[in-house]
């Protein structure tokens, strides 16, 4: 049975007879004819009652007529889908990432794959950049988005425009009334950091920035998510450094942010994907966008 033999048996059945289906179907009649004969020998029942020049559908061929409309809708929309899924307008993308890019990236790349009329499911799974990478080495994920310098031999990494570290100091804090704080005004307050990532993140510069200034930070917290640390440094246990695009939440129950002027610490997204899988026009799209998502932080 194949999509040809559905299509003929339903139009004998809506024509009503042979003659008029085989019009229908630019087919001469004694063929028809033939494969209707072959379709009730494949499927063991007789489909027609037959009179005169009139065809009438037994109970078996109403249900038959019934579930071949249904596979014959059914194969039809697979091959929209299909045809979609290649031009890029349907499909899923499964993303691996840190909160930041599931709060300033990826709502606003799907807005853009929206307005663009594509019809997707995008897939989060949020997680460390060593997460991210083993996700991306075992095919489960189609790009990863991360702020570490990661390299890898498997994977190739497009680092993105960089946006500004700010500092986020406690409520009353004596830096919040200083002109122009600089890095060594720091020295001797506790830092909650992110923890290091694979590749170096904003921990590993902080800690670099302060040592060549000739001190190290007094780290008192290790965190993975940047609101913890925020919420920390609220409290007042300490201060941090968080990427300038957490301005944007504006939530009550946050510290304030404020830029250093000495030295200009600087962080950026990077994306990962595999260097040799073949990606969709749907996953490519995303990675354009993306790009210009992060680009206009």
């Amino acid at each position: 049975m194949d999509a040809h033999r559905l299509k003929c048996f339903v139009a004998v059945v809506e024509a009503g007879n042979l003659s008029r289906a085989a019009v229908q179907l630019h087919m001469t009649q004694p063929p028809l004819s033939i494969l209707i004969r072959k379709l009730e020998s494949e499927l063991n029942v007789d489909l027609f009652h037959r009179r005169r020049n009139r065809l009438v559908l037994t109970s078996a061929g109403a249900l038959f007529y019934q579930r071949a409309r249904e596979l014959l809708a059914s194969m039809q929309a697979v091959r929209d889908e299909l045809k979609q899924a290649n031009e890029g307008l349907h499909g899923t993308v499964t993303i691996g990432c840190a909160t930041a890019a599931s709060l300033f990236v990826i709502p606003e790349v799907v807005a853009r794959l929206q307005d663009e009329g594509r019809n997707i499911v995008v897939k989060v799974r949020e997680g460390s950049t060593s997460y991210v990478v083993e996700q991306l080495h075992a095919q489960q994920l189609d790009l990863g988005i991360c702020r570490s310098e990661y390299t890898d031999t498997d994977l190739m990494a497009v680092a993105l425009q960089s946006e500004p570290l700010l500092l986020a100091v406690p409520p009353g804090h004596r830096l919040l009334d200083h002109p122009k704080p600089t890095l060594p005004d720091l020295r001797n307050e506790r830092f909650l950091m992110h923890s290091p990532p694979i590749g170096g993140g904003i921990s590993t510069l902080l800690i670099q920035s302060c040592q060549s200034l000739g001190f190290s930070p007094n780290v008192v917290y290790w965190g993975i998510e940047t609101l913890p640390l925020l919420l920390m440094v609220q409290r007042g246990l300490g201060i941090a450094f968080v990427p300038q695009s957490f301005e944007q939440l504006a939530l009550p129950g946050l510290p304030r942010l404020i830029r250093i002027a000495e030295p200009q610490l600087e962080t950026r997204f990077t994306l990962l994907t595999q260097k040799d899988r073949l990606q969709s026009a749907l996953v490519r799209r995303f990675l354009e966008i993306t790009r210009d998502v992060v680009n206009g932080l």
